[in-house]
């Protein structure tokens, strides 16, 4: 069978793993659920980070090639680099107006920062698990062939799932996050799909993540 076709296969051990991880996951909010007064430190964003690192290192050292498919150890090239500054400074930019009208100031202290590294370990197996195995495996569907189809499903997907959010535009009830989520769930699958470098945007993420918990979501 030639080499085109087998990398066109989905690797349903990604997927079943990924699957394993988000269960295991369910099960350790759902404990804190049930008894808010536990005290599990960070083990809800510790383990599936753990169990994601396993996986990699384990599978990589019977396939390394699978590094370079998740976007691990491919490189990142000037244009991916300017790219993601591009769409990291509008991010930013796009909070920092939010948060301005809300509060009428803006801040950023050096926890921000620190907290950015410590959220790595939460962004890490977000975006492997949703862009290394979920967007390569639906790349290698037919129906999914081309530029933008995919990412435009991704941003709808991406939308939809922050409908609930609690966070609403003020006297409206539009949630806040629906209106942000899907550019970013669009921009995200595109970058990644088309530069296949996964680093750059688990930074962003955790850059991201924290500014809007900071600057947007303590101000509603």
């Amino acid at each position: 069978m030639p080499d085109t076709q087998v990398k066109q296969k989905i690797d349903w051990t990604d997927i079943k793993v990924a699957f394993l991880v988000g269960c295991v996951f369910i099960v350790i909010k759902g404990v804190l659920y049930i008894r808010p007064g536990l005290y599990l430190g960070n083990l809800d964003s510790l383990v599936p980070f753990l169990l994601c690192i396993l996986y990699t290192i384990n599978r990589a050292r019977h396939q390394p090639e699978k590094l370079d498919e998740w976007g691990i150890t491919t490189p990142i090239t000037p244009l991916a680099t300017i790219v993601m500054l591009v769409m990291l400074g509008v991010g930013i930019g796009c909070l920092a107006a939010l948060g301005f009208s809300l509060s009428g100031e803006l801040s950023f202290k050096f926890r921000y920062a620190s907290r950015m590294v410590e959220y790595i370990v939460s962004a890490f197996p977000q975006q492997f698990f949703l862009c290394s195995v979920i967007l390569v495996s639906l790349s290698k569907v037919k129906m999914f062939h081309g530029q933008w189809r995919l990412p435009l499903v991704v941003g709808l997907l991406f939308a939809l799932a922050h409908f609930w959010t609690p966070f609403h535009i003020p006297g409206t009830k539009i949630p806040l996050q629906l209106i942000g989520t899907f550019p970013v769930g669009f921009m995200a699958a595109w970058y990644f799909l088309k530069f296949r470098t996964l680093l750059p945007l688990v930074l962003s993420h955790a850059i991201l993540y924290v500014l809007l918990n900071r600057w947007v979501e303590l101000n509603l």
